[in-house]
C-alpha cells in the first residue's frame, strides 16, 4: 500500500492579489486540509515566477508562517514551485532556496496560447523538463508534465487534450533522464481515462522511476485530489520504495 504524501499544496494566501479577491489559504489551513484527506507528509508552498503575483517576498512571508514557533511541522514540509527556463534553470535557484530555507522545490512550466502556439508550448516544455532533469541539482521534483495542454483547448487551438498529441520522444525522452537521474516525475493530473497517459504512468512503474504525487490545491477543498491519485497508483501496482521523500 502507498502512504499517502501531498507535496504540491499550495498557500495562496501570500500571492498578490486585488482587494476584492479572496484571500486564499495559509499554510496552516492547507496543512488542515490535507490532513483530513489523509496524508501522513505534506508540502506547502507557493509559486516562483515571473509573474506579478509572486514576488519573491511573498515566499518569505510564507516562510515565516512554517517557521513559526507553534506551527506543527511534523512531517510537513516547505517548498516552492519555481518556474523552469528553456536552459532548465529554476526562478528560485540555489540561493533563493538557502535564504527561504527550503526543503524542496518543484520545477513546472507555465505558459498560455497568448505566448506561444501548440506545437511551439509541447517542444518548450520538453526542452525545459529534460534540461532540468540533465543539468539542475536544484530542482527535486518535475511539475505536471504537460500539464498545461488543456489551456490550448480553451483558447479553440485545439479540439480536445489528449497525449497522444505529445510527440513519443518527448515523453520517452522525459522518462529516460528521470531514471537515470533519479529526479521524481509529479502525477497531477487526472488523466486516468486517457490511454497515451496510462502507458506512461505503466512505463514510470516498470521503470521504478521515483515519483510524488500531488494534488496542486490552491484550496483546502482541493486537498482530497492527492487521495484520488494515490489510490489509481496503488491500483496500478506503484511501489512506495519508489514514492519519493524529503531525505532523497
Amino acid at each position: 500500500m502507498l502512504i499517502q504524501s501531498d507535496y504540491h499544496i499550495h498557500a495562496s494566501f501570500y500571492r498578490v492579489k486585488r482587494e476584492t479577491d479572496d484571500p486564499g489559504p495559509t499554510a496552516a489551513e492547507q496543512l488542515a486540509a490535507a490532513r483530513a484527506s489523509g496524508s501522513v507528509y505534506v508540502g506547502v508552498l507557493e509559486h516562483c515566477n515571473a509573474s506579478s503575483k509572486h514576488p519573491f517576498y511573498c515566499l518569505e512571508e510564507l516562510a515565516k508562517e512554517y517557521y513559526s514557533p507553534g506551527f506543527p511541522a511534523e512531517n510537513v514540509f516547505l517548498g516552492v514551485e519555481a518556474d523552469l527556463n528553456d536552459d532548465g534553470s529554476d526562478f528560485c535557484g540555489t540561493a533563493g532556496r538557502k535564504k527561504l530555507g527550503l526543503h524542496y522545490v518543484i520545477g513546472s512550466v507555465h505558459t498560455s496560447p497568448a505566448a506561444l502556439s501548440f506545437d511551439e508550448y509541447l517542444a518548450l516544455e520538453h526542452r525545459c523538463i529534460v534540461n532540468a532533469l540533465k543539468y539542475n541539482s536544484n530542482v527535486d521534483i518535475i511539475g505536471h508534465p504537460f500539464g498545461e495542454g488543456k489551456r490550448w483547448v480553451k483558447s479553440g487551438d485545439i479540439e480536445y487534450w489528449h497525449w497522444g498529441l505529445i510527440p513519443e520522444n518527448y515523453l520517452e525522452d522525459i522518462l529516460r533522464f528521470a531514471s537515470e537521474t533519479g529526479k521524481a516525475l509529479e502525477i497531477n493530473r487526472g488523466d486516468f481515462d486517457d490511454p497515451v497517459y496510462m502507458d506512461f504512468l505503466r512505463k514510470m512503474r516498470d521503470a521504478n522511476i521515483i515519483f510524488e504525487v500531488g494534488s496542486d490545491a490552491h484550496i483546502p477543498d482541493s486537498c482530497v485530489k492527492a487521495a484520488v491519485r494515490t489510490q489509481k497508483l496503488d491500483e496500478l501496482g506503484f511501489k512506495e520504495e519508489n514514492h519519493w521523500r524529503i531525505h532523497r
